[in-house]
């Protein structure tokens, strides 16, 4: 769901990397010259050879007119199929730009305020922090300022718990900051301003969604990824989709979808570059397309306005930079382009990235949706675009800083920890450490022992990892997934030796 599920333990761990100037430019390199759809099919082609993406599907919106939308490459590599202007695509985080458009809706109508507390709508909803309880909303959620840690609670999409359940539970989540002191990327703001969208208008989310953003710009390729795409084994709704794509050991390959059960509303949508492309234009002609206003102005103000700010950090790509500035907006991040405010929103998943960006002033706009993970193409192919657009006579390329710094990101996500130089086994036998465990926050988790090894089975979906033994009491937990982590998780005996 964004970068946050992928690089979240990066980001959260690491220091900045310096950012190293790499060898690869972009071909006829041309700043400021303006951009046509020539142009964006030929950086769409280069950056597709340049990092190896299968497939790649753009959308391009000029002086508010969608002026292309198309697909390049295949969105299968087992089959060959190629990828189209139709081709369905998870959205990942790029999601989270539906969901604020939702909340943004819903305020037009009066069914919600952008500063309306949480509990008026949902009067049992607690957290943690008793004034961030009290005062939440839903400008808060949007721009990741309620005080949750950094990239944290995605599990619960997995557990098997219902909503209701994860609601409650959220209360129990131990803030990492004061209430607003500064925002941090969380995915469970957004599960909260989804169901805080669904109260206030009388209906599930998802159908919220639909029914004022959707189908008012006739968008007949999007809805949530689990019924348009499927999860691999079930076929969805749709035919032309994308697989998820990522390197196993040295080969790329076609690897399951990670669906979103519950946070949908973080991350857990699909739709194509001809739908993006109704959905960019709306907003970069500020709310309203072919003669139909789908937002007000004051709801596209509220949309774009930035609200707190941020130090960028190397998940952001040139042109953000020290100098850019970086904030964030409902459901965006908000830096400057060459005097240009520019909207931007980043997703990921096991096998996809993507990315939306409008520059309101200019009524421009561009999606990039590609079918490969941990990859910098929808970065290096909006930076071109940006460029070529609005680019200064004699400004650097852009190109080189992007790849090296992909690189750099690419080894510190992939890079796998050390063992201990001199790993002590555990003081028990694998058997004293099955059972079942349970949390106020996680709830009820099962460690058993099958084929002389641990697993967890957690929550009520069984979610199951390996568990191993790293050094003593301490073992390592691996999630599924292609780019999974393991977690250190330590044991502790009771007086009893339990």
């Amino acid at each position: 769901m964004g970068l946050a599920p992928l690089l979240g333990l990066a980001l959260a761990l690491a220091a900045p990397l310096p950012r190293a100037l790499g060898a690869h430019g972009l071909p006829g390199y041309a700043p400021g010259s303006g951009v046509a759809a020539a142009a964006a099919r030929r950086i769409s082609r280069w950056a597709l050879r340049e990092y190896a993406v299968p497939g790649v599907a753009i959308a391009l919106v000029h002086d508010g007119q969608l002026v292309l939308a198309e697909g390049f490459g295949v969105r299968d590599l087992d089959t060959g199929a190629p990828t189209t202007a139709h081709t369905v695509f998870q959205l990942a985080s790029v999601s989270k730009t539906f969901t604020a458009a939702t909340v943004a809706a819903l305020v037009d109508r009066n069914q919600l305020g952008w500063d309306q507390p949480l509990v008026t709508v949902l009067p049992e909803f607690r957290l943690a922090d008793n004034d961030a309880g009290r005062w939440v909303n839903a400008r808060d959620l949007l721009v990741h300022r309620a005080g949750f840690p950094a990239f944290f609670g995605d599990l619960f999409d997995h557990l098997g718990d219902d909503r209701a359940e994860v609601l409650h539970r959220i209360r129990h989540v131990q803030p990492a900051s004061s209430f607003r002191e500064r925002p941090a990327y969380s995915n469970i703001g957004f599960f909260l301003a989804g169901e805080l969208a669904a109260a206030a208008g009388g209906q599930p989310f998802t159908t919220l969604a639909d029914s004022l953003i959707v189908q008012p710009l006739a968008m007949t390729r999007t809805g949530t990824a689990s019924a348009l795409i499927g999860d691999g084994s079930a076929p969805g709704a749709l035919e032309d989709v994308s697989r998820s794509h990522a390197l196993v050991g040295d080969r790329l390959q076609v690897v399951p979808p990670n669906l979103s059960g519950l946070f949908i509303a973080a991350g857990g949508f699909a739709s194509s570059a001809s739908d993006l492309g109704r959905f960019l234009t709306m907003l970069a002609r500020g709310g309203e397309l072919d003669g139909r206003r789908v937002l007000s102005e004051q709801a596209m103000q509220q949309l774009f306005e930035p609200v707190i700010a941020d130090e960028p950090g190397f998940a952001e790509f040139p042109p953000i930079d020290a100098d850019s500035g970086f904030a964030y907006a409902p459901g965006w991040g908000v830096y400057h382009y060459n005097g240009l405010k520019v909207l931007e929103k980043g997703g990921a998943l096991d096998g996809v990235r993507t990315l939306v960006l409008v520059v309101p002033q200019k009524r421009f706009a561009v999606a990039v949706l590609a079918n490969r993970n941990l990859t910098a193409l929808p970065e290096a192919v909006r930076a071109a675009l940006l460029q070529q657009a609005f680019g200064r006579p004699g400004e650097a390329d852009l190109q080189p800083l992007i790849r090296a710094q992909a690189r750099e990101l690419e080894g510190l996500v992939l890079a796998v920890q050390p063992p201990p130089a001199d790993p002590r086994p555990p003081s028990l036998p694998l058997s004293a450490y099955t059972g079942t465990y349970v949390n106020a926050l996680f709830g009820s988790w099962t460690v058993a022992e099958r084929d002389g090894a641990l697993e967890v089975l957690a929550g009520p979906a069984g979610y199951r990892a390996a568990l191993s033994p790293w050094n003593g009491e301490s073992f390592h937990l691996l999630w599924p997934g292609v780019i999974s982590a393991p977690v250190e998780v330590p044991f502790q005996a009771d007086p009893g030796g339990r």
